[in-house]
């Protein structure tokens, strides 16, 4: 594999969407945009445009990656890269049944496609999405959404620590709406009333706080149920080591990394089918469990099930989830990547449709979220 020069660009460098602490990565062109109103905001385009066009001036690339495509700076970097004719690779993991889908702005993103030479995506349903948007399927490659699995799986040299008293579900996300705790605390609040003994930890932060804990106070046993803040990688491998199990009840959820997390750690994984991972990763009763998030009954039943699988099961279950992350690595990563990159820059595609389109939806009047294409 040859060797990749890597250039970063951070568009929102305050963001708090995830507030990770440390980690940062040594690289050589590490560049920032300044100028935005808030930290979850690009620059406005007088300030957005002179800025990308020095990073182009920097670092000269033979291809640029786009994080994605709803964004004012994805969008005009589209328009600079069309002039100076550099190849523009699309990473993905947007699929059809994210959300109801809007004539107007599917036609606005097949324009956007065209400009695009290839594509990295999550998975299966990914692949699908940008396939139908226009993009040719020699020209998109996988995956996208991994993990270290290596340092997840470290982490079950601590599992000794767990015991049968201290057996619980574990959820790691966002505490938003769309993870759908309401529809997970239903599901557990009748598992507690049929018996069931595992607990229940909740590891997030976000708008939804103040409701998940009155929901949590009205449990059959609320003490079985904890929460704690949003933790860093170390801490939060720590905590599949002591879990039993993971639950993602994700009502729309592009992906679930947490999910790759937990089978790299060892732990079954009970996923909503919501969730994009859940196709690629989870077989039913062999690598995991799939359910349907609108309804807590069917979850409530994968839970006794969960806790009352057998040793042997169990271990199965785990070397089964451990065969299927493998095509999730990070190896397997920088395979696509490359590949990806090396279409880009053997069958480049350019089009002036896709750069007017990134252009108009780009400028300052027409950058809302309401007018601009969404993942």
């Amino acid at each position: 594999m040859s060797r990749i020069e890597l250039a970063v660009l951070e568009t929102r460098p305050t963001s708090q969407e995830y507030p990770w602490i440390g980690g940062d990565v040594l690289l050589s062109h590490r560049l920032k945009l300044s100028g935005a109103q808030s930290p979850e905001q690009d620059p406005p385009r007088a300030l957005l445009d002179p800025q990308l066009a020095e990073v182009l001036r920097l670092t000269k690339p033979d291809v640029v990656v786009c994080v994605g495509w709803a964004d004012p700076s994805y969008q005009r970097l589209m328009v600079l890269c069309h002039r100076a004719q550099i190849p523009l690779v699309m990473v993905s993991d947007s699929k059809q049944r994210d959300h109801a889908r809007s004539a107007p702005k599917e036609w606005m993103k097949q324009q956007l496609v065209r400009g695009f030479s290839s594509a990295l995506v999550a998975g299966t349903e990914s692949l699908a999405y940008l396939k139908g948007l226009g993009l040719p399927d020699q020209a998109i490659f996988k995956p996208w959404d991994v993990v270290d699995s290596d340092f997840f799986a470290a982490g079950k040299a601590e599992s000794g620590c767990r015991s049968e008293q201290d057996s619980h579900f574990l959820c790691v996300g966002r505490f938003i709406a769309e993870k759908n705790y309401k529809g997970l605390l239903d599901a557990y609040a009748l598992y507690q009333q049929q018996g069931g003994r595992w607990g229940l930890m909740l590891i997030g932060g976000g708008s939804e706080e103040e409701s998940i804990r009155a929901q949590i106070s009205k449990l059959p046993q609320p003490d079985a149920c904890q929460l704690k803040p949003f933790l860093d990688h170390f801490a939060i491998r720590q905590c599949y080591a002591a879990a039993s199990a993971l639950v993602l009840a994700s009502v729309k959820d592009t992906w679930g990394l947490v999910v790759n997390e937990a089978m790299a750690a060892g732990l079954p994984c009970l996923v909503s089918s919501a969730c994009g991972c859940a196709v690629d990763l989870i077989e039913s009763n062999i690598t995991g469990w799939s359910f349907n998030p609108d309804s807590p009954a069917d979850l409530a039943a994968l839970m006794h099930t969960a806790e009352h699988q057998s040793p042997s099961d169990r271990e199965a279950m785990i070397e089964a989830a451990e065969i299927r992350i493998k095509m999730f690595s990070l190896e397997s990563f920088a395979v696509g990547f490359q590949a990806a990159i090396d279409y880009a820059l053997h069958r480049p595609r350019f089009s002036k449709r896709a750069a007017l389109m990134a252009g108009l939806i780009s400028s300052d009047w027409l950058s809302s979220a309401r007018y601009s294409p969404s993942s």
